[in-house]
């Protein structure tokens, strides 16, 4: 792929490389933090268990389909088009590599992405949230070369798309994370709508964090002295690509896990209304690019984009036959929100990814749901509350019957007497 002259700077990369934004409950070592290895610091093992693993109920996730004999994740890739993914950790298998100047990986930020969606356990202890999925590298952007991730240029990442769009088959590829944001051009547009539209590759990408310092550049739209929102109309919408698309599942970071509380998460990411789910990153554990096993320290929405990836590829694998709009629609129906009432920061909801793999929705080949089934609206009838029985309608039912008789009698009795009485006369 080749480099494209970086003129002017057309593009804002949200890697959480540059975001100290929520501080950790209590101090780690900063060897222990994915962003702060690099591939010549001295290899380390995290042991800790993930936060967002746990609170998203992945273990359950995976057992659902290790149950009907799958692997979580299984038989299919995720490109993961960033910065580069170093395997030295041997928990992560990568199918192929996109063409890059550049050979080894040195920036951290693909590394961990890639392995929040597909890293295999620590021994006992899990990492990604499908295992069992490949990778396949697309770098676009190195950022010990390049002065980091601010300058990253829309064309590479085209480029580096247009690469997936024609290897798709070739290694599988049903999903692609770009944990990124863009300025947006003519050609993105296309090459993600052929991704989506045309192949049935679902596109999952960030949908924005706070700037932080003058050298971002959101900086002059979105920035306060206080760290907080700049008013109450802030959003992000149109600012942030390829999240921009109606075409991509953006994924917004919330605050789960043992955060400190006392900034708002307006601080570290952006009000976005194409926002359509959120995940919790905090405490997430993934690889490093010296091959060290780490942690996410940050709240922020390429962690995001990488857990929604991985959920993807379980959905993908539970259902092979599902398209784009099918996924989603399982995805959003089944969020902690309604897509009644989306909001800028969690869209439809946080993720829920067992109740997007179990719940009977049935959408249609289009994403749209049909009314409940019969099967459905006869679990509905099972599980409402049901009459008590009527211990007495018997007693009722023979008490009518026995008046009806007796009240007949007496009428006929009533109608007699005159001809008894003539009678006896």
């Amino acid at each position: 792929m080749p480099v494209v002259p970086r003129t002017a700077v057309t593009a804002v990369a949200l890697a959480a490389a540059s975001l100290g934004l929520v501080a950790p409950a209590h101090a780690e070592p900063e060897a222990y933090s994915c962003m702060g290895l690099s591939d010549n610091t001295a290899r380390v093992t995290d042991s800790s268990t993930s936060v967002p693993y746990e609170l998203l109920g992945i273990d359950r996730a995976q057992q659902l389909l290790k149950a009907e004999g799958r692997s979580p994740g299984g038989g299919l890739s995720v490109a993961v088009v960033d910065s580069g993914i170093s395997d030295s950790s041997g928990l992560v298998t990568v199918a192929g590599r996109s063409p890059w100047p550049h050979r080894d990986v040195t920036d951290p930020h693909g590394t961990a992405v890639a392995g929040l969606i597909a890293a295999r356990a620590r021994g006992d202890k899990p990492t990604g949230i499908a295992p069992g999925a490949k990778l396949v590298d697309v770098r676009v952007y190195d950022g010990s070369d390049t002065g980091g991730a601010d300058d990253i240029d829309t064309d590479d990442v085209v480029a580096g798309l247009d690469w997936v769009a024609q290897h798709a088959s070739d290694y599988s590829i049903r999903v692609v994370n770009i944990s990124l944001g863009l300025t947006p051009t003519t050609d993105l547009k296309r090459v993600v709508h052929h991704l989506v539209h045309d192949l049935d590759i679902a596109v999952v990408a960030s949908s924005g964090n706070r700037p932080q310092d003058e050298t971002d550049l959101l900086w002059s739209r979105f920035n306060s002295e206080d760290g907080t929102d700049t008013g109450p109309g802030e959003d992000a919408a149109d600012a942030v690509y390829p999240a921009a698309y109606d075409d991509v599942i953006a994924v917004n970071a919330t605050q789960g896990g043992p955060v400190d509380r006392s900034q708002p998460l307006s601080a570290a990411v952006l009000p976005n209304s194409q926002t359509d789910l959120a995940a919790p990153t905090f405490y997430g554990v993934s690889i490093g690019v010296n091959g060290s096993t780490c942690r996410i320290d940050q709240v922020a929405t390429s962690w995001a984009a990488a857990e929604v990836s991985g959920v993807v590829a379980l959905l993908r694998t539970a259902y092979p036959r599902d398209t784009v709009a099918q996924i989603r629609a399982r995805l959003e129906n089944t969020a902690t929100g309604t897509p009644l009432d989306r909001t800028k920061f969690e869209g439809n909801g946080v993720v829920q990814p067992v109740e997007a793999l179990t719940r009977p929705l049935h959408p249609r080949k289009d994403g749209t749901l049909p009314r409940a089934t019969g099967e459905e609206q006869s679990n509905v009838r099972a599980a409402a509350p049901q009459p008590q029985a009527d211990v007495l309608a018997a007693t009722r039912h023979h008490a009518v019957w026995w008046g009806l008789l007796g009240g007949g009698a007496l009428l006929v009795a009533l109608m007699l007497r005159p001809v008894l009485a003539r009678r006896r006369d």
